[in-house]
């Protein structure tokens, strides 16, 4: 003999699964809120711009001027573990400029800045010629100059 189910467990177990029930897929989604994504989205892309350009500035600014002049600096931290950890840590978020710069080569936002701030923290073979030509570039050295002297740093030097 077959137990026997309370009535709406019944009721429950012959309806068919509804849409609803189900997660949303991401065009319903953005059928569904299109106004809150209409209003929330351009906040995003803002604040983001925001931060990156003063990252970007932050960086610039702690640079010393003769960074693109002098010979690989010695690491101070003496502690391997955290220099590793540190040196992974510089590595990604450079890899994360580099990225957002390249895309930023396409849309609106500072994309050359973006990938000399990527290219200055990631360590790859060559990447002291790469900062060179891309810092030789006359518009991106004088963007550099005025962020700095707007906050009263000593101008970038470069070998000629």
């Amino acid at each position: 003999m077959a137990a026997r189910l309370p009535a709406d467990e019944r009721w429950l177990a012959t309806q068919e699964p509804t849409r609803k029930n189900e997660e949303l897929s991401v065009i319903e989604f953005i059928k569904t809120h299109w106004l809150l994504l209409l209003l929330i989205l351009p906040i995003i892309i803002i604040v983001t711009t925001f931060a990156t350009l003063a990252s970007i500035s932050m960086l610039f600014i702690s640079l010393p001027s003769d960074y693109f002049t002098r010979k690989k600096q010695v690491s101070r931290i003496k502690n391997p573990v955290l220099r590793l950890f540190l040196r992974v840590l510089k590595n990604a978020v450079g890899t994360v400029f580099l990225i957002a710069g390249f895309v930023m080569l396409f849309t609106p936002g500072p994309g050359i800045l973006s990938v000399l701030v990527g290219v200055i923290l990631c360590d790859f073979p060559g990447k002291r010629r790469v900062e060179r030509k891309i810092i030789a570039r006359p518009s991106v050295l004088s963007m550099i100059n005025r962020i700095r002297v707007r906050y009263k740093r000593p101008l970038i030097v470069l070998d000629d």
